[in-house]
């Protein structure tokens, strides 16, 4: 058996969204920071253009790209990637970051953050729902009505024993549709809200909601 090995170095999980094939570009651009890999997920994003919900386009396709890294490498990571994909003009894309607490990887180590670890003041959070598949839109709508200014869509499922199904309450063998939306921290526990009145999360079997602490955004106007 490997040997874990106690570390206290941090890491941060940076995530990135972006137009359907420009993830793997990114990916690569994250390597000449030090960055080892990642994984990417397809999705779909709403549009917030009247002009083209006017004519019938409601959603664009989307992928998320997240690494985990150490956070040394974090900020000159994000700085790189922002300044080639230009993330602050309008429909580039959108960056963040969050902290790891834990972090059990294939080369044999245990990392690990502490509570003393100092972090800025987060300015946002992303929101994460998981529903039937089908409902995301309804989640989407729920969301947006609080003050979400759009979401990414994915399409999931899972294979969980029988006693993981009963401990989250929901069976995610039959489809589900996961929704991401980052949202500024003032707003976040009204929209958190609102998609647990619309979606009844809090009747067992409808679904999940959790959110977490973003940091270093890039690309939300």
């Amino acid at each position: 058996m490997t040997k874990q090995i106690e570390n206290t170095r941090f890491y941060d999980v940076i995530f990135v969204v972006v137009n359907i094939g420009k993830a793997s570009r990114v990916l690569e651009e994250a390597k000449k920071c030090g960055i080892t890999g990642g994984s990417i997920l397809h999705g779909s994003g709403t549009v917030s253009s009247t002009l083209l919900r006017t004519i019938g386009f409601y959603e664009v396709k989307k992928e998320i790209l997240f690494m985990v890294c150490a956070r040394d490498k974090t900020q000159p990571a994000i700085d790189h990637i922002s300044s080639l994909f230009h993330f602050e003009l309008p429909n580039r894309g959108i960056l963040f970051t969050s902290p790891v607490a834990h972090l059990l990887g294939t080369h044999g180590e245990r990392l690990h953050m502490v509570e003393e670890d100092a972090h800025p003041t987060p300015g946002h959070e992303a929101v994460f729902t998981l529903v039937a598949a089908g409902l995301g839109d309804e989640v989407v709508e729920a969301a947006a009505a609080a003050g979400a200014r759009g979401g990414t869509l994915f399409h999931g499922t899972g294979a969980f024993a029988e006693k993981c199904r009963k401990v989250f309450g929901i069976e995610l063998d039959n489809g589900k549709d996961i929704i991401m939306n980052l949202v500024t921290s003032d707003v976040a526990p009204t929209v958190e809200a609102a998609i647990v009145e619309r979606m009844q999360l809090d009747v067992p079997g409808n679904g999940i909601l959790f959110s977490f602490d973003a940091e270093n955004v890039r690309g939300v106007r």
